[in-house]
This record gives structure tokens, sequence and C-alpha cells, in this order.
């Protein structure tokens, strides 16, 4: 994670940090009117849990007050100054030193920013217009996939892709998540893995870069014991894997490589093709780590990929990284 000390979130113009916790606990309509300023702190700083803040020195824990008008303010935290004027926030709707490099917003008709767009500020009313078209379109695609997915998948059995989905589309993202809660844990981002990961992170990083152009994204490690690496661990798909790298593994080797999940499976539908991080003999078991990214590709001929991409490129799915840890019990 970056600096605590200093931050400004050039959106909201303030030093506020908000933790997972905080991200957590807020209503839909609270998260949509906050939306671009955690998206500015995920990508610039991280989302910090509480308990990394309490008694950090370069925050300041803010208690919860009530204003004049009567307006509840939460506690919270806020990043702590240096007291090095060149290097602070002033609060005169000016930035200097560590904020200095913010581009600040230039205005547009009817008061919408730049910001806004996710386009280039030269860019002419064509495509300010199909850019709206796009992001209507990738917003009613997402709210369709949205209603069947979770109306069909359930019946289908195919729960953990239930879950991977409801984890990307949600407008809360990935925190305050069960399904991770019984079944894994949550990381800001890849440097924030453990030292188990050290070996694959710059391979991570590549895979996560390659996909969303942005190696700062969340990840999920779901463990040994969790449904869907009981699944994978039985799948043919796997076993053959296995199969095909037998005498390297036998021999002690490390393997590493990729495979598809085949069929229209709760895998499949999680999923589609994942990376083999890591595939070693251990015993009577092989250990395995598997690495995928939840985006859907560009050029798939798959009417409902193609509705994902939509969706993903107009911005309205959560990008997340998720590693797989499971054993397969050799026959």
């Amino acid at each position: 994670m970056a600096s605590l000390r200093n931050f400004i979130n050039a959106i909201t113009n303030d030093n506020r940090i908000y933790t997972a916790e905080d991200i957590g606990s807020m209503t839909n309509k609270e998260f949509m009117a906050n939306e671009k300023a955690i998206d500015y702190q995920m990508a610039n700083l991280g989302i910090p849990r509480e308990s990394e803040l309490t008694g950090n020195p370069d925050v300041v824990y803010v208690h919860g007050y009530t204003r004049n008008d009567g307006t509840e303010v939460r506690a919270h935290y806020r990043s702590k100054p240096d007291g090095v004027g060149s290097n602070n926030y002033e609060h005169n709707g000016t930035s200097t030193g560590a904020s200095a490099n913010i581009e600040q917003p230039t205005v547009l008709e009817g008061g919408i920013t730049y910001n806004d767009y996710p386009i280039n500020k030269n860019a002419g009313i064509r495509e300010h217009f199909e850019h709206n078209i796009n992001s209507a379109s990738g917003a009613l695609n997402e709210l369709m996939l949205n209603l069947g997915v979770n109306a069909l998948g359930y019946p289908l059995n195919q729960y953990d892709a239930v879950a991977l989905w409801n984890m990307a589309s949600n407008p809360t993202g990935i925190y305050n998540n069960d399904y991770i809660r019984k079944n894994g844990t949550l990381y800001n981002d890849v440097d924030s893995l453990t030292s188990e990961y050290t070996p694959y992170k710059t391979k991570i990083k590549n895979k996560i870069k390659s996909q969303f152009g942005d190696v700062n994204v969340p990840g999920v490690v779901l463990h040994e014991n969790s449904n869907v690496s009981n699944v994978i661990a039985h799948s043919e798909e796997l076993e053959s894997f296995i199969r095909n790298n037998y005498p390297d593994l036998k021999s002690g080797k490390e393997v590493s490589g990729s495979f598809r999940f085949n069929g229209f499976t709760n895998l499949h539908s999680a999923f589609g093709s994942v990376d083999v991080l890591s595939a070693k003999v251990r015993g009577n078991f092989v250990d395995v780590t598997l690495l995928d990214t939840y985006d859907f590709n560009k050029y798939d001929s798959n009417l409902l990929v193609k509705m994902g991409r939509q969706a993903q490129e107009a911005g309205k799915l959560n990008p997340y990284f998720t590693i797989v840890k499971c054993r397969y019990r050799l026959k």
C-alpha cells in the first residue's frame, strides 16, 4: 500500500481514508455517492482495514459527530499531514506538493466534469455520444446478466459461479462479502498477498495488467477447504492436467501451465480458463494453486460473454483476481 501520509483524494479534494469496514457498512445509496472517491483511493492508495490503521502515526482518527445542520458524520480516518506546507493540501481549493500533480477536473456544460468520462479530454461530441451509448448498453447488459445469473444459477447448481458474478456486479464490490468470509481471504492488491506467493507475484501482476490494464485491483484467495476448491479437485479437467504432467510431477518438479473448464458447468461459468501457478506432489497429494481474473474475453463469440464484456468496458463490473488452492489425491 502507498504511503498514508499526505494522501489527498482528487475526487473529493480532502484527506479522508475509506476502510473496508466503512465500505461494507454503506447503504447502496451511500456507496453510489462515494463510488468515484473510493475507486480513486483504491487505484492510488488501496483499501486498508481498520486494524491496519489503528495506532498508525500517518493517520488521524475522527470521532463521529453531528454538524450544525443535523447531519450525522460517522467516525472515520484521515491522512495526517506532515506539517510541511509544500507537501500538504491547503483548504483554500488549491493543491501543493504531494497533491500538486493531481489534475483538477475541467468543467463542461451543466457542471459535468471530465472526471465523469473515462475518455480523452480532447474528445469531441461524437466521442462523448458513443461513450454514452456504450455506457447505457453496458449498464443494460449488466442488469440483464445479473437477473439471469441469479435466477438460473442456483437451480442449475452453479453456486460458485453466482457468487463470483455477484462479487463483480455488486455496487459495494467484494468487501463485506459472506462468500469470501466462508471460503477464503480478501487482499487489497497483489503486494498484500502473503510471502507464500512471492515467487509468483510478477506472473500474477502480468496477468492482471493484461486483462484490466492496471495491477491495483483486489484479490481473493479461496482456501483448500472451500466448496469450489473441492469441486475443482474432483474435476476431469484438473485430473487431465495432472495426468499430462505426471512424469514431471512424479520426479519432484513444480509444474505450471493452464487449462479450461468445459461445458455449461459451475466451474466453466465461474472461471472459464485458469492459469496453474504451481502444481507439486506432496505425499499422496498434488498441491495446486490456480489463478484467474474476473473478466470477459474481448473477442469471444458467445453472446453472454459479449454482454459481459460490454458491461465490463462500461465500468459496471468490479475487477478482481482469484487464487484457488486445492489438493488433488493421487490415484
